[in-house]
């Protein structure tokens, strides 16, 4: 049997479930099962009974596919509570400078930072070497094979809520499955997504989720800042529920099908009809008004990102641009209202052909699974490269449950376009750089309420 390995991506909106195997083609993913999530919010699991249920779902979906139980799974952890550290360096005096460092003692300097306390409650489950200097060698990247008496490395230290991570643990113990190693969201979701071109010279993903968006900077093929945004595509859906009047169901149809990014873009000469239930009126809403309340959400997420960039340092360093992946990115016309609002140039990332088998089940191509095809990429390159192996994540079954329909869902609720009578309103053209929005208005409050390197508390916007 060819060596299979399965993810899972506890997310706000979905808890998606993925099982691939290496091809020479890339990673080639085999089973996909996806549920809607409950209990879970803004990344974080609150209700361990309901975050399983979802995850029964979608496994079962899997296991179906397979005909095959999964037993072990990378997962990934995400969400408000992940803090992002720049420690003081870690200074090493080589027992024998006369011998070349080794591969073994940069791994064994990367190990004792595992153990760094950052605060109570706090654990590190994730580190990257920075740079090194060896000697009067300053800013080595690669510093195996070179001679040397002083080693001083520098990290960035990726922290999360202990807590958390016991939540997670007991979600998938319920289901009978070992997690393999936690792995953090948005640098699963840009293994999926950026070239390697992207990550050398420079560039920014931004993951919108649903009650979570994840910004990571890349400089020189490597991970330089993340930061959480703790709001996301259920931001949106819930602005149109209080600006339109309408239920949550209703505005997340409305939002997915008819939704624009850019109210230059929607059409002024058109509104939605939505029949009303029972013997009220039937309720009208402008496309070019549900417009304006979606891009204002949109606005103060990019004005968002834009400041953990400027937090990062790396912000004149950007030469690739920015890449937008996750649910909330498939909004129509993002990515140009964030060329606007950035100044970045920016595309639609999906997991991209480089890395991703062409013979993949469709769903894993969608900017959806990115976080989830991340982590399979991410388990195949630590196979190549440090020769690890992760055995039996599969197990065989006598017979596989057949996938719940327990779950039930109203019909769509029925959405017509219809030409209005009322004029068409005139593009507005864009003139100069954009005044700072919303998020700029409230980011000295931002500034105050920052709880840890890279992040931020939330914020209201009423629109």
């Amino acid at each position: 049997m060819k060596d299979l390995i399965a993810a899972i991506d506890l997310g706000t909106t979905k808890t998606i479930v993925v099982v691939g195997e290496k091809t020479n083609l890339g990673v080639k993913v085999v089973a996909y099962g996806e549920a809607p999530s409950r209990g879970i919010k803004r990344g974080r699991i609150e209700n361990v009974k309901y975050a399983h249920q979802s995850l029964e779902k979608a496994l079962r979906k899997v296991e179906e596919q397979l005909g095959m139980k999964v037993s072990k799974a990378f997962v990934g952890i995400a969400g408000q509570d992940i803090r992002c550290i720049s420690p003081e360096p870690f200074q090493i005096q080589r027992k024998d400078p006369d011998a070349l460092i080794s591969q073994e003692e940069i791994m064994d300097i990367t190990n004792s930072t595992y153990g760094s306390y950052v605060e109570d409650g706090y654990k590190v489950f994730y580190s990257v070497p920075q740079s090194y200097n060896v000697d009067n060698y300053m800013s080595v990247s690669v510093p195996e094979g070179m001679l040397g008496r002083n080693i001083v490395a520098r990290f960035k230290l990726f922290a999360g809520k202990e807590n958390s991570m016991r939540m997670i643990d007991s979600t998938l113990g319920l289901s009978g499955i070992k997690p393999i190693e936690i792995v953090l969201e948005p640098i699963a979701s840009a293994k999926a997504v950026l070239t390697e071109d992207e990550m050398e010279v420079g560039s920014i993903l931004v993951d919108i989720g649903g009650g979570t968006t994840d910004v990571i900077v890349y400089h020189g093929n490597i991970i330089r800042y993340a930061g959480i945004i703790p709001f996301g595509g259920n931001s949106v859906t819930e602005d149109i529920c209080t600006g339109c009047g309408i239920t949550t169901e209703k505005a997340e149809h409305i939002k997915v099908n008819y939704g624009c990014s850019f109210s230059d873009y929607a059409d002024a000469a058109k509104k939605i009809i939505i029949p009303s239930v029972g013997s009220g009126n039937n309720k009208e809403i402008q496309l070019k008004t549900l417009s304006k309340i979606i891009q204002a959400r949109m606005e103060e997420i990019l004005e968002a990102a834009c400041w953990h960039v400027e937090q990062s340092g790396y912000k004149k360093l950007i030469r690739s641009g920015m890449v937008l992946t996750g649910g909330g990115s498939k909004m129509a016309n993002l990515s140009n209202l964030a060329d606007f609002v950035t100044g970045f140039e920016t595309r639609i990332g999906t997991p991209n052909a480089f890395a991703l088998d062409p013979s993949s089940c469709d769903e894993a191509k969608d900017g959806t699974a990115s976080t989830a095809v991340g982590m399979l990429i991410h388990a195949f390159q630590r196979m190549e490269d440090e020769g690890i192996f992760f055995p039996g994540c599969l197990s065989d079954i006598q017979q596989v449950p057949a996938a719940s329909s327990a779950e039930t869902y109203s019909e769509p609720v029925l959405v017509e376009n219809v030409v209005s009578e009322d004029p068409v309103e005139n593009p507005v053209k864009l003139k100069g750089p954009k005044k700072p929005g919303l998020f700029g208005k409230i980011r000295n409050g931002l500034k105050t309420a920052l709880d840890g390197e890279g992040l931020f508390s939330s914020s209201s916007n009423e629109v």
